[in-house]
């Protein structure tokens, strides 16, 4: 039955786990199938036509699983790809921009800081998807080249990355925003490091918590809720499986295994 079939969580690496740890505690009953594009992380200096390519392959073969929906589990592609290929399928693609825009249009601040790779500052999204909802809402924006890179390798805790975290994060402070949105989903793996550097529990937004509560919506709207009683998560990535279960083993006791697949 179609209700049944998986939902389709996709990244360019490990960031999407994050997203995927959200939806097994929202939806446990729910099976799952992550992809991890190890091969062509970081998404975040590549170009449109190339994000775009990457985004198609991902989606045809999740079309050949049968899926019953995809989560763009990476704000990159949500940012620059999402409109487009929304399009271009027949199950449900669901992003990370829209769903958080709403939830900052509802509170009440004014100054809106942005953490996020190049390609997803470059597109404007987050600024625009605000903007429609609140127009006088201020986003200041930061592009944070090579935290993706950090997360990837394993070096989340050194000193270096508190420094490069710092730099980000410090221009922010100093504008006075009243929330840091987390633009990219590998970025949750600093919360500690901002709390230390801000002093702040309630600083930071993680559009991945309300990514989760769109899709749990959208389940509910269309009655696809899995009723089989049977739950499963796969894991597959487009290269180094042994580096990405290191990391995935942290979140989920079952990520044992990620098989390697290509284009």
């Amino acid at each position: 039955m179609y209700m049944n079939r998986p939902i389709g969580v996709f990244d360019s690496g490990v960031g999407g786990l994050t997203v995927l740890k959200k939806l097994t505690a929202e939806m446990p009953e729910e099976n799952y199938i992550y992809f991890g594009d190890t091969a062509r992380v970081p998404y975040g200096e590549k170009s449109k036509e190339q994000l775009l390519g990457f985004g198609r392959e991902i989606l045809d073969w999740y079309k050949k699983n049968d899926v019953k929906m995809v989560l763009m589990a990476c704000n990159t592609s949500s940012s620059v790809i999402l409109d487009i290929v929304q399009k271009e399928y027949d199950f449900p693609v669901l992003g990370l921009i829209k769903p958080t825009a709403q939830y900052i249009a509802s509170l009440d601040v004014k100054k809106i800081g942005l953490i996020a790779t190049s390609a997803t500052v470059k597109s404007n999204a987050y600024q625009r998807a605000i903007n429609k909802l609140d127009s006088s809402m201020e986003v200041y924006q930061i592009p944070c080249p090579g935290l993706v890179e950090i997360v990837e390798s394993g070096k989340i805790n050194e000193k270096e990355s508190r420094v490069i975290i710092s730099k980000y994060i410090t221009p922010l402070i100093e504008k006075n925003v009243e929330k840091i949105i987390l633009g990219c989903t590998h970025y949750p793996y600093f919360e500690n490091i901002i709390f230390e550097i801000t002093h702040n529990n309630g600083l930071i937004i993680d559009p991945g918590e309300y990514l989760v509560s769109a899709a749990k919506e959208k389940l509910n709207e269309m009655n696809l809720n899995n009723t089989s009683g049977v739950e499963s998560r796969k894991y597959y990535v487009s290269s180094n499986p042994e580096k990405f279960v290191s990391v995935g083993s942290k979140f989920f006791s079952d990520c044992k295994k990620a098989e390697q697949i290509s284009f």
